[in-house]
């Protein structure tokens, strides 16, 4: 095919205006074909879509007779493009309902109505094409070329045919029943004017599979880039082009695209319009761009079908505006802990991208399915690789049998990984070997062969990194555990993700979207709200802080999926996650009402005997009474295997099985409490939990229950006990007056504002808010089993649970479920239902404040005594007495606004919503007081609402002013300015207004302070 070329034209956009340039470019194209002609026998024009602007007839007349001279000196080949539909044609509602129809039960007649106003493009293309279709549908077109010494199989795809005036990416699709399977040839081109990106998820999926196996080359159009270039299959073979535009004002490149088959290459050539002219600015071959995209180690070449794989991310996430991850897209270094026998509590945490270059060769890494241990190991490669180092990725899965030959094990992956490498060059070279093991709980052997496996690896690499599953054992068996790994062996635990890291994911996601790629304010707010999102539906740990899970919900939040994450449809999304494990576990959609019925069932039957975990024999008794219950026939060994399968329950050591995540056992708890809740034992069920709120299983089946039922019983003795926390108290108005800080308050420092990397900053506020967490938990770890107390300990516990420390906590648990029934049914929730939701939200905790400003105000005096009598304990410098009654006075103001300011940012961030706004605004307006103006501030900053200087400047003239309410509005708008993107002259205009320094370094209240005391 030496002397075949191929020409791809695309996007010419003919009409009126721009005719006459249009010609003139044809001209010059015919031209420059003649040249052409002059060294190839054979020349295809292949036209990429798009010809007319508005798919009107005398758009195609002011080019056609260009296209016919062509078409009668050259081959000529055409697909349609989204502008070649004359969308005026459309007069009736009944294409827009026919496009809602699902696209696999359209047939010819739909089809042709569909496309009706493509008719001039399709009298066009019929007069003009060369060759008659081998096969061909309403869609799709499939062509045969007999070239001598090949043949060529061109394909056309319609991807136009349901376009509309203001099209979306992503929102496309084509139907699999209109896809020809065309006979392979020697060479196979498809061309189809819309890039895959632009097709519905699913059906991208199928049709880039079916690409990738079946063509050689890909021509798309549409976006008007560059001549974008890739490799696209896992075979080297499928080389994708987008083409140039032919004419677009508003692209830098105007041109088109040739290539030409080369003995086992592709050139490609690009022709850019300059100067009224079309001249080769650009040419590169297929193996140039394989080698680009490879990866060379001292002369050793990674093959391009194993780098594919090591980039493959193993889940088809879908991004609004990346056609295809990869793994440097969105990998997160997990954090691991060192496991050491004696001590597992007190290890400290450290990131795992320091294993590859720790002075430790020989490193186990633990963790369950989900954790991202083979990903791990992926991005170990590449790095390992990036440094020059030799890695090999082993994986005991394919091993299986560590008795096998172990230079054919070594040599077998050398093979599949790199191109030109000898096992005999890989063993005797100088450079740095890294032995990557997968799965090694996967190898089986008896103790000898394995130990002589790790033996023959030292052996020859220098560096071993391991990953085994959690329920590993390492307690020393005969034929598993310690006795493989004799010495120097250093185990990590690959933790879950935290605060800071799933930030980082977060905004690794967003900076991929096109509109956050130059706006840091859009980047910022985007950030914000996935991470707040993502963050609610975590919970109490309900679902694993995994890079799945947390892909999975980012993937769901962008509009246009099948599944919209927000304020008001979490239930929705747990209810999806465990669909999906019982569909990945081969359940029948028919099956799943039953399924879920069975383990609606079985987690109340947990619930109700107060089990973590059952035996196999008892859950086999559930099974029969289950069955007699519901009149049904379950074989039990089956059903037992599929819970496990699926995720839903866990198999644990001397046969006992418990709910492998909390969010599944919640969450079916509450669905049967939300099915039976007129029952009089549900009804004192959920007594008891309200009442013992305080308790974590307590808050977290409640939770579950407000995404089930928004019964009005739930919500009123929900608001009833919050009404009964610090009832002696009234909600603080904020305008207090203490003798102490009168004393102060000319001596009190200015609240300062620094330019500063607002990036850097939430990641640091994130950092703290996992250091934090990680003491919490510490101190939790010895409560592990409260979940799991009698009723009767519960009652007790009420009547005991008095004391300050539980009601406060009650306060804030009551807090959460109100905002969070609030934010769930904002849609559907009358305007007095929610005053009262979110009025015992706001009131419950302004009392607690109440309560602690009072006894400060009251008891000012014995209160800095004490704090006077510690600083004379802490401080070894002598201190006068003056100075020391100062330094506690300042202790005490920070000590009221830090609690202060805790408290009303506890409320924002558990009642705001931009859907309850204009409610919560007349609830603060009602409070007529300083903490009701700030609350409602603090609520609009809290969602990044950019409000305006004259709204800010009128919220603080109506303030009555005092030292605590005017530090903490300067705390609150700090902290927004902080968190949120605008710009300097914006950010000077509200520093101005708050009475806030611009531009000078935070050494007293700032960011830091605040988020200390958070």
């Amino acid at each position: 095919m030496d002397n075949t070329l191929f020409v791809n034209i695309s996007d010419i956009h003919v009409k009126y205006e721009n005719k006459e340039l249009i010609s003139k470019k044809l001209e010059e194209l015919i031209r420059q074909l003649h040249v052409f002609s002059i060294e190839n026998k054979n020349i295809f024009i292949l036209v990429s879509g798009d010809i007319a602007h508005s798919g009107k007839k005398e758009e195609y007349e002011y080019v056609y007779d260009y296209f016919e001279d062509m078409a009668t000196k050259y081959h000529l080949i055409m697909c349609p493009g989204n502008h070649d539909h004359d969308f005026t044609n459309y007069t009736s509602i009944v294409r827009n309902q026919l496009l809602k129809a699902d696209i696999e039960t359209l047939d010819d007649s739909s089809i042709d109505l569909i496309t009706s106003g493509m008719r001039s493009y399709y009298d066009f293309e019929t007069s003009l094409n060369t060759f008659k279709p081998q096969q061909e549908n309403k869609l799709c077109k499939s062509y045969t070329l007999d070239l001598g010494n090949r043949t060529v199989s061109i394909t056309t795809f319609n991807t136009a045919w349901c376009s509309q005036l203001h099209e979306k990416g992503g929102n496309m699709s084509f139907p699999q029943r209109y896809v020809i399977d065309s006979p392979q040839n020697d060479v196979n081109i498809t061309i189809l004017h819309h890039p895959l990106s632009w097709l519905e998820p699913n059906n991208h999926k199928q049709l880039r599979n079916m690409l990738r196996e079946k063509s050689n080359i890909v021509i798309t159009g549409h976006e008007h880039v560059e001549d974008n270039l890739r490799i696209e299959s896992e075979s080297n073979k499928c080389l994708m082009l987008e083409a140039m535009c032919f004419d677009d004002n508003w692209s830098e490149s105007n041109g088109f695209l040739t290539f030409k088959f080369e003995e086992n290459d592709v050139l490609v050539k690009s022709y850019k319009w300059l100067d009224n002219e079309f001249s080769e600015v650009n040419q590169v071959k297929q193996s140039e761009i394989i080698k680009q995209n490879s990866i060379s180690i001292n002369n050793y070449i990674v093959k391009i079908d194993y780098l594919k794989s090591i980039l493959d991310i193993g889940v088809n996430f879908i991004h609004p505006d990346k056609d295809d991850l990869n793994l440097e897209d969105v990998f997160i270094y997990p954090n691991i802990k060192k496991i050491d026998g004696e001590s597992k509590l007190d290890m400290k945490k450290i990131s795992s991208d320091s294993v590859l270059m720790s002075s430790n060769n020989k490193v186990i890494l633990i963790g369950d399915e989900y954790c991202g241990k083979s990903t791990l190991l992926k991005k170990f490669f590449l790095d390992a690789a990036k440094k020059g180092f030799l890695p090999l990725s082993i994986d005991c899965g394919i091993v299986k049998r560590a008795g096998s030959d172990y230079n054919k094990i070594i040599q077998r992956f050398l093979t599949s990984q790199y191109e030109n490498i000898s096992l005999s060059e890989f063993v005797n070279g100088s450079t740095i070997k890294v032995a990557l093991i997968d799965s090694f709980d996967l190898i089986r052997g008896d103790k000898k062969s394995v130990e002589r496996f790790l033996e023959n690896t030292t052996k020859v690499f220098d560096k071993i990194i391991i990953t085994v599953s959690d329920s590993f054992d390492f307690n020393g068996s005969e034929l598993i555990g310690d006795n493989y790994f004799k010495e120097g062996y250093e185990k990590y635990e690959i933790l879950r993700l935290g605060y800071k890291l799933r930030y980082d994911l977060v905004h690794k996601w967003n900076l991929m979207k096109e509109e956050c790629t130059n706006e840091n304010k859009v980047l910022l707010a985007k950030n914000d709200l996935a991470f707040k999102t993502i963050t609610r539906i975590i919970g109490r740990n309900y679902i694993p802080s995994t890079p799945f899970f947390l892909l999975t919900m980012l993937q769901s939040m962008e509009n246009g999926n099948s599944l919209d994450v927000n304020a008001s449809s979490y239930g929705y999304y747990y209810e999806y996650l465990i669909t999906h494990s019982l569909g990945s576990a081969s359940v029948r959609k028919e099956e799943l009402d039953e399924f879920f019925n069975y383990v609606k069932e079985l987690s109340f039957y947990y619930f109700n005997n107060n089990y973590q975990e059952d035996t196999r024999d008892n859950l086999y008794d559930f099974n029969v009474r289950f069955c007699k219950d519901y009149g049904v026939r379950i074989d039990f060994e089956n059903r037992i295997s599929l819970l496990v399968k699926a995720k839903i329950m866990e198999k644990k050591d001397g046969g006992y099985y418990k709910f492998k995540y909390p969010y599944v056992y919640y969450f079916f708890i509450a669905k049967h409490l939300a099915e039976t809740i007129r029952e009089p034992g549900t009804v004192e069920i959920i007594n008891g939990l309200v009442s013992s709120l305080g308790k974590r299983r307590s808050m977290s089946i409640l939770m579950f229950l407000t995404h089930h039922s928004r019964d009005e019983s739930i919500l009123d003795k929900v608001v009833e006990q919050a009404r009964t926390l610090f009832k002696t108290n009234e909600p603080t108005k904020l305008d207090i007056k203490i003798k102490f800080i009168n004393d102060i308050v000319d001596a009190l420092p200015s609240i300062k504002f620094q330019t500063q990397d607002r990036l850097q900053l939430r990641r640091d506020y994130e950092q703290r808010r996992d250091e934090q967490e990680e003491k919490t938990n510490r101190l939790e770890n010895f409560e592990e089993d409260e979940d799991h107390v009698s009723k009767e300990d519960n009652k007790n516990d009420v009547a005991s649970g008095s004391d300050l420390l539980k009601e406060m906590n009650l306060t804030f648990k009551s807090l959460e479920i109100l905002g969070q029934i609030s934010r769930n049914y904002y849609g559907s929730l009358k305007v007095p239902q929610k005053k009262r939701l979110l009025g015992e939200a706001i009131n419950a905790p302004l009392r607690t404040l109440d309560f602690f400003i009072s006894y400060i105000r009251d008891e000012s005096e014995v209160v800095l005594e004490a704090i006077e009598r510690k600083l004379f304990e802490q401080n070894d410098e002598k201190l006068t007495q003056l100075k020391v009654k100062e330094m506690a006075k300042h202790f005490l103001f920070q000590l009221v606004i830090g609690l202060s300011y805790t408290i009303l940012s506890k409320i924002s961030s558990s009642i705001g919503s931009n859907n309850l706004q204009p409610v919560i605004d007349e609830l603060c307006d009602e409070h007529e007081s300083n903490a009701g103006k700030i609350l409602k501030l603090a609520t609009m900053l809290e969602l990044g609402n950019s409000i305006s200087v004259e709204h800010l400047r009128s919220i603080l003239h109506s303030l009555d002013k005092n030292p605590i309410s005017d530090n903490l509005v300067k705390s609150i708008v700090l902290n927004y300015l902080y968190m949120f993107e605008r710009s300097d002259n914006e950010v000077q205009q509200i520093c101005s207004v708050a009475g806030i320094s611009y531009n000078s370094v935070s050494k007293h209240i700032g960011l830091e302070k605040i988020n200390k005391k958070n």
